[in-house]
């Protein structure tokens, strides 16, 4: 392993924990789950294949033995995940369980030979020097697979999905599949989905990343204010990510990522995460009793709030209770998840009741406790007590002792109620935990109606109301942090992933090579101009009718003209007020290619930075002749790799190749940046310079246009054979 890559030793070695053991289970029970489902797959096209009758009373046989056996392993998966007393502290203090998720299992994927082919077809470049960032990669997602249950698990996860980003963008191309198939097991039935998208890979990966952090919260000592702040944290962070995943992933083909699912698993976290902060709240409430060296049964506007958030968190568990009944996530939640939310809705209204009877039972001034009914119970229809408002009636006849006992009696029944639903639960009657906290809420309750020594023997039997579900806090979702684990590109080199990805296409690299021309060719050429405007001066004093009459003779009866239209007056001004427009922009470009790349040189201009691009060509020079073309990306220069170059530093290496400039260059294909291109090959008699080019170009530029006015242009009509004069 890279020593840069050294965050990635600390994968989980599944047998150090007992949650390691765990997980290692639930790999082999989807491997068991896998391969049931595989025989009756190809059990059930038997049998619709077969027409022999005694060959389909055995597959049908066979099919009722795979079922049985795929039940089977379904209830022993949904038992590893009611097995949660595994994911608690280890304190020996009991505390109400917590539900946390599994992890979703994963196989491994070989990308070599995928990454490969694409690098040597769509970038063009040797796969071979790719092998180190493809291992690497791969080491990533082999220890994603096991991460440890803890933030640095966290920080694995998030950077593995961050490289998701890079590796989509690089090989992943939207118009056609690579061949690579991600398989991932469902973390609540244990069927394997498979699919070629990216998306559903980092799906799995954040649903990995909220179980983890569901585990975390779990984990946290939740009889310190420290230990309940961070249970409160993660668990609101896993919520978030549950619905980070529904709001950006869709069409999920697995049930753990369906959208139902999805609300109700960040629902359940969301409840727990409040009654963690339930949890700290009677946590303060103690220790400000205890620092004033009063009881909390005492402080009545205490336990009156403690009543209301335990409603409320009582009517958050009830809301989650009725979500999971529905026709989607019924089947599919494990019925010990289902039966302990149950048991904490009972729980804590029971709850609810003895905190508010405990208040009444002790109020020491009874009138206050009156002022405090109208924001303790509710008006609603529900809650009317015989006809009438709550409210209305302790206004008017109110006994604070007979309320509080009939709340009193009311909690002892919740009790039981919670009790009982445990009972029937059969993956519940085990969970020692939840028994103890459960009975000695009961006990304590039974204790405060024991110590009631003036009861009257024939009190008036009261119902307890309902107690409004209030609350002071409210819970705000925390989304995932991706820029928290940064990640550097492992494919780099292959340059800026906004030019250089699977969805935009370049013509192959080709190799360009410019030479500038030496002084000697230079004077060599001003010489000869000279020579040929002497030579010409006598050809330039003729008139114009005589040299006309001259370049036109007859052969075999047809009139040919060997007049050299560059010489024609008409065409000679025209052609001297066309080249003055091309000197004016020659020096345009010029100045611009001055700018750029400096001097007297190769006749090109750049643009931009990583990569930087050619912005223009001068006509006929070594840049044109050479075969560059305007929005060409320069790949390399003189065997540096510029494709991450700035401008800058493009323009030092063009200014100090010297006389000789060796390029790379690709020519985007998209049709918004496709230009004419110059001919591959051009004949040149020029003593300019020398070039030599490797051109892999798949289209040409049409030739250059003629003048636009011509002297010998015939008017349009039906052209005569007896008068038809050819021009050469």
């Amino acid at each position: 392993m890279n020593c840069r890559f050294s965050w990635l030793q600390g994968s989980d070695p599944r047998v150090a924990t007992c949650r390691g053991r765990l997980q290692t289970r639930r790999c082999q029970l989807n491997q068991e789950i896998n391969k049931e489902l595989r025989l009756r797959a190809g059990a059930e096209n038997l049998f619709k294949a077969t027409t022999n009758r005694k060959l389909r009373e055995t597959v049908a046989l066979e099919l009722s033995f795979v079922n049985s056996n795929l039940q089977l392993l379904k209830e022993q998966l949904a038992e590893l995940n009611s097995s949660v007393e595994l994911y608690q502290n280890d304190s020996k203090e009991c505390v109400m369980p917590m539900i946390p998720l599994g992890l979703k299992e994963t196989k491994e994927i070989d990308f070599r030979e995928p990454f490969k082919d694409f690098i040597l077809e769509h970038y063009s470049e040797n796969a071979a020097t790719y092998e180190d960032p493809i291992s690497d990669f791969m080491d990533m997602r082999q220890a994603m697979r096991t991460p440890v249950r803890s933030t640095a698990g966290v920080a694995l996860l998030f950077k593995y999905y961050n490289q998701l980003y890079y590796i989509e963008r690089r090989f992943f191309p939207p118009d056609r599949s690579l061949g690579v198939y991600f398989e991932w097991f469902d973390s609540l039935t244990g069927v394997p989905s498979c699919q070629r998208t990216v998306a559903f890979e980092k799906a799995c990966v954040l649903f990995n990343i909220a179980g983890i952090y569901t585990q975390i919260g779990a984990r946290q000592e939740r009889k310190t204010c420290a230990g309940l702040d961070g249970a409160v944290d993660a668990l609101l962070r896993a919520a978030g990510t549950l619905r980070y995943i529904h709001e950006n992933f869709t069409n999920a083909p697995s049930v753990d990522l369906a959208a139902d699912t999805l609300l109700v698993l960040g629902a359940l976290m969301t409840s727990q995460a409040r009654e963690c902060l339930f949890e700290k709240l009677q946590l303060q409430a103690r220790e400000a009793c205890s620092g004033r060296d009063r009881e909390l049964r005492d402080d009545l506007d205490m336990c009156l709030d403690l009543a209301q958030e335990s409603a409320q968190l009582a009517h958050t568990y009830q809301q989650l209770y009725d979500k999971m009944q529905t026709e989607g996530v019924f089947n599919y939640v494990p019925y010990s998840w289902v039966s302990l939310v149950h048991v904490k809705t009972e729980f804590y209204k029971a709850l609810a009741h003895q905190y508010c009877a405990t208040g009444l039972l002790h109020a020491t001034v009874p009138q206050h406790a009156r002022d405090r009914l109208s924001a303790l119970y509710s008006n609603d229809r529900d809650c009317t007590l015989n006809g009438v408002s709550p409210t209305s009636k302790y206004e008017e006849e109110f006994d604070h002792l007979a309320l509080g006992r009939a709340h009193l009696l009311e909690s002892l029944a919740l009790y039981e109620e919670a009790l009982r639903l445990q009972r029937m639960c059969r993956e519940l009657r085990g969970k020692e935990a939840l028994s103890r906290v459960v009975t000695s809420q009961r006990e304590r309750a039974s204790r405060e109606r024991t110590s009631l020594r003036d009861e009257p023997e024939f009190a008036e039997l009261l119902d307890a109301p309902a107690i409004l579900p209030s609350s002071k806090f409210q819970l705000a979702l925390t989304p995932p942090d991706f820029a928290q684990h940064r990640v550097e590109d492992l494919f780099k080199s292959l340059g800026p992933i906004a030019i250089f990805s699977a969805k935009r296409h370049w013509s192959a690299p080709r190799l360009v090579q410019l030479q500038k021309q030496t002084e000697f060719r230079r004077e060599s050429k001003r010489s000869e101009k000279r020579d040929r405007s002497e030579d010409n001066s006598t050809y330039y004093n003729q008139t114009r009718d005589d040299k006309y009459i001259d370049r036109v003779t007859k052969q075999n009866g047809v009139y040919i003209s060997s007049f050299d239209l560059d010489y024609h007056p008409k065409l000679l001004e025209d052609k001297l007020a066309n080249g003055a427009r091309r000197q004016r922009r020659r020096e345009l470009r010029r100045v611009a290619s001055e700018a750029t790349v400096g001097g007297d040189g190769f006749g090109f201009s750049v643009r931009g930075d990583a990569p930087v691009m050619v912005a223009g060509i001068e006509p006929n020079s070594l840049a044109d002749i050479g075969g560059m073309r305007e929005g060409d990306f320069i790949i390399s220069i003189n065997d540096v790799d510029v494709k991450w170059s700035s401008h800058e530093e493009v323009v030092q290496l063009i200014q100090g190749a010297g006389d000789s400039l060796t390029l790379r260059l690709a020519t985007p294909m998209d049709k918004s940046s496709t230009k004419s291109t110059p001919l591959a090959s051009r004949e040149s008699n020029s003593t300019a310079g020398s070039m030599s080019a490797a051109s892999s170009s798949s289209s040409e530029r049409s030739p250059r246009r003629a003048p636009s006015w011509n002297p010998f242009r015939r008017s349009r009509r039906e052209p005569n054979p007896h008068d038809m004069l050819v021009y050469r």
